[in-house]
């Protein structure tokens, strides 16, 4: 769907298929929360095209 709605598609190191193999062989927790980050960020980004209103810009995503 963000590809459909020209929202950039977050994922850059890894796909969901190998989230179980980064998560217990890498021993890559963080990793594997940067990829959920990511998603919840583009679930965002889809709501907002969907409502019509600004997309989040890089400044205003504040992850922890």
């Amino acid at each position: 769907m963000a590809n459909v709605l020209g929202i950039p598609s977050p994922k850059e190191e890894f796909d969901g298929s190998l989230v179980r193999q980064v998560y217990y062989k890498d021993n890559g927790l963080h990793r594997v929360i940067r990829y959920c980050e990511q998603d919840v960020i583009t679930v965002a980004q889809i709501i907002l095209r969907l409502r019509n209103e600004e997309l989040l810009t890089d400044f205003q995503i504040v992850l922890i």
